[in-house]
C-alpha cells in the first residue's frame, strides 16, 4: 500500500527511510487542492491584480483552467493571456510549504527577498535571463506596478 505525495506516492518502508517529516509532506496533496481552489474562486481577483499591473482592462484578462497552471516546489503559477494571445504569469507563494501558518509573516519575506534578486540582477546587467517584472504584491496589501525596485523597510535592514 502506499499514499500520495506530490511527486508520486510513498510506502511504509520508504517513509521509515526518509529523514523528512513524511507526515508534513502526506498533507501537500490536499493542501494544493485547496490552495487551487481558493485561487480559482478568486480568479477576478486575479484578473483585477493583472489588469491594474498592465494597465489593460479586466475584460482582455482571461484565466485558464486549473490544468494550464504551472506547479513548483514553492509556487504556484498561473498563466494569464491578454486578448487571448500575450501571456504572462502571476506567481504565488505555496503558503503550506513555506511556512506561513506556523511562522506569519513568511510568504512576505519571500516576496520581498525575490523581487530584490529581481532589482539586483536587472540594475548590474548580469545575462542572466529572468521575466520581466509587472508589479507585485504582498500580503500586507502592498502593491506596486510596473517597478522591480521594492520599498525599503527599516525594520528589517
Amino acid at each position: 500500500m502506499s499514499l500520495p505525495l506530490l511527486t508520486g506516492r510513498i510506502t511504509l518502508s520508504e517513509a521509515l527511510d526518509e529523514e523528512d517529516n513524511v507526515l508534513e509532506k502526506l498533507s501537500y496533496p490536499e493542501k494544493r487542492l485547496d490552495f487551487c481552489s481558493y485561487l480559482h474562486t478568486h480568479t477576478d481577483e486575479i484578473k483585477a491584480i493583472v489588469s491594474h499591473h498592465l494597465g489593460v482592462p479586466k475584460d482582455a484578462c482571461q484565466v485558464p483552467w486549473v490544468d494550464e497552471w504551472l506547479h513548483g516546489s514553492f509556487n504556484i503559477c498561473i498563466p494569464i493571456y491578454i486578448n487571448a494571445a500575450k501571456r504572462v504569469m502571476i506567481r504565488f507563494p505555496l503558503p503550506y510549504k513555506i511556512g506561513e501558518s506556523t511562522h506569519p509573516g513568511n510568504a512576505e519575506e519571500k516576496l520581498r527577498c525575490e523581487v530584490a534578486t529581481y532589482a539586483w540582477m536587472r540594475s548590474h546587467g548580469h545575462s542572466v535571463p529572468i521575466p520581466r517584472l509587472w508589479g507585485f504584491g504582498l500580503p500586507s496589501g502592498l502593491s506596486v506596478r510596473n517597478t522591480p525596485v521594492p520599498p525599503r523597510r527599516d525594520d528589517l535592514c
